[in-house]
């Protein structure tokens, strides 16, 4: 094989490996309310697939800080892909949500491997920057692709379908690893420091690799609203389908990568916070949504793409520039984006949850004017009524009620003006439910625009402390030589 065939092969397997892991933290999102049913379980608890996978990926990249200067890249990446391969197939054939959460343990493991291992191989560019550039932006794409990927697939088949692909493709990019014969083509960063970097396009500082870290933690809590919140809202409240909910999701990873190639190379700072206000914006349009408003959903999930591809991109590559192992600089950008992740999960979880809960309290005024006022005959209103009433009361917490049956028993013994009138009382019902769950959403969606604006604070003290430095560095007394 040609060499210059060889080296695109070689940063086509680590790139998919980079995707495959970042999109893993999200990707199940759209199967998470089949998993709920099919598995006997709720939505606080089915959280756990995501928040068990972003833990141990946390936890091994951490384990893995001591033997940086030690691990061999192209072992450690074929290693982390087998294992991430069998516990994906673990995770397809799991029978219950423990033994998924365990599966799903071993696979952020073996995510954590591969992603440590994954920097210094991709061969691109003398400087280290391309390397860069190309880490971030293939890790900005899996993390907003993985949604609506896995819609396509619970859709499809079902959401064992999303794990049991995932085998075949880490088998392929391992065996491509291998093939190709990967070597580390990046030891250092471009740029050495010590707190601001001193080269960035047109003399701008860079960032702190650990203040960048941080505005990534805060941001990748955000988007908790736009990859976990919104697929609950898409799918169990406005009743889309999961490849309907993956059409809509999409344009997250559509708006992310055009960002990115939009502003490449540009400051961090003013990159990274532009892109938590934006994100931000399209969370608060959403939470602002007064029902099933589906432009304003794409438009919502549009903005909250273009501010993921100006964040994340941006401030990867500031945390990643900097002198030390590769394999370490990896580690600690990915344990902060995961530990973001995680973050926003156990603080809008609970909110979501007493949300949900409170629902029907609110949906039962509404419900009992509409019923009340319906031009139904008495018998078939007390009829409906107490139907309605039974099916709240028996809804399991944190789902929407299903009010099909009770209509369909009124109208069984109705006259066939009842049965008109019914008719068109079902769908004004479902529809005052569903604006009283989307309700539900208001405030988690609104917790995650504040928790990405909250990633300006980390980037505004980044700003100053540059802005402090560069005047001993233009008088010759560099604080960072």
């Amino acid at each position: 094989m040609p060499a210059c065939t060889r080296s695109r092969w070689a940063d086509l397997s680590v790139r998919v490996a980079i995707a495959l892991a970042f999109a893993d933290a999200s990707v199940v999102v759209l199967a998470l309310p089949q998993i709920v049913v099919r598995l006997h379980t709720s939505i606080s608890h089915v959280t756990w697939v995501i928040t068990a996978y972003n833990l141990a990926l946390i936890a091994s990249t951490i384990a893995i800080l001591p033997l940086a200067t030690r691990l061999s890249s192209r072992r450690a990446l074929v290693a982390g892909l087998a294992v991430f391969g069998v516990a994906s197939l673990g995770s397809g054939a799991a029978g219950s949500l423990t033994v998924l959460v365990l599966w799903r343990c071993v696979q952020g493991a073996g995510g954590a491997l591969l992603l440590c291992a994954s920097l210094p191989l991709l061969a691109r560019g003398r400087d280290g920057t391309a390397q860069l550039h190309a880490w971030a932006a293939t890790a900005a794409f899996g993390a907003g692709v993985g949604p609506a990927v896995g819609g396509i697939l619970t859709q499809l088949f079902d959401w064992r379908a999303i794990f049991l692909a995932q085998a075949p493709v880490a088998a392929v990019a391992a065996a491509t690893a291998v093939a190709s014969r990967l070597k580390p083509a990046l030891t250092e960063a471009p740029a050495g420091g010590t707190g601001i970097e001193p080269a960035a396009a047109g003399g701008r500082p860079t960032l702190s690799p650990a203040i960048a870290n941080a505005a990534l933690a805060l941001i990748s809590a955000g988007l908790i609203g736009a990859l976990f919140l919104a697929t609950i809202l898409l799918i169990n409240v406005w009743q889309l389908s999961p490849l309907g909910a993956a059409a809509i999701l999409f344009v997250i990873p559509l708006a992310t990568v055009l960002t990115g190639r939009l502003v490449r190379e540009r400051d961090p700072v003013a990159v990274g916070a532009a892109g938590a206000v934006v994100l931000a914006a399209g969370l608060t349009v959403l939470a602002l949504a007064p029902g099933r408003e589906l432009g304003l959903a794409l438009l919502a999930l549009g903005l909250c793409g273009v501010g993921l591809g100006l964040a994340f991109p941006a401030l990867t590559r500031a945390a990643l520039s900097r002198r030390g192992p590769p394999v370490a600089r990896a580690a600690k950008t990915v344990a902060a984006r995961e530990g973001g992740l995680v973050l926003g999960l156990v603080l809008l979880t609970p909110v979501l949850v007493h949300q949900l809960n409170a629902a029907p309290g609110r949906a039962i005024p509404p419900v009992t004017r509409a019923v009340i006022t319906a031009p139904l005959s008495l018998a078939t209103k007390i009829q409906l009524g107490t139907g309605l009433l039974a099916a709240n009361a028996h809804t399991p917490p944190s789902r929407l009620p299903d009010f099909g049956p009770p209509f369909a028993q009124a109208g069984a013994g109705a006259g066939p003006a009842d049965r008109t009138a019914l008719a068109g009382l079902e769908a004004q019902v479902q529809s005052l439910v569903q604006r009283a769950v989307t309700r539900s959403f208001r405030d988690p969606l609104l917790l995650c625009a504040l928790l990405s604006l909250l990633a300006i604070v980390p980037l505004a003290y980044g700003r100053r402390r540059a802005g402090g430095l560069r005047a001993p560095q233009a008088a010759g007394r560099s604080p960072i030589q």
